[in-house]
């Protein structure tokens, strides 16, 4: 019997990653947080965890969709759009 390991991509995945990976606290963090705005990321920081995001669910979005990923939501959109994990 084979276990799977998979899980789906959720925002609450996100977050925690998020959350780790900024050192925030996951409750400072909603699918509406702006990273601009809300976590005061510069381009440079946004677009390291942008990649952080795609290296954990095995995703490639374009310079144009990585432009456009301004929130959690928008990043959850994407990363199940383009997951690996999804196919």
């Amino acid at each position: 019997m084979v276990i799977s390991t998979f899980e789906p991509i959720t925002e609450e995945r996100i977050i925690a990653l998020i959350s780790y990976y900024l050192k925030v606290p996951s409750s400072h963090i909603n699918p509406y947080t702006h990273f601009q705005d809300d976590l005061h990321l510069d381009e440079f920081d946004r677009m390291l965890l942008i990649a952080m995001l795609e290296s954990q669910f095995r995703a490639f979005l374009s310079a144009e969709e990585a432009a456009a990923v301004q929130t959690v939501r928008d990043a959850s959109l994407y990363l199940t759009k383009y997951s690996a994990e999804a196919a």
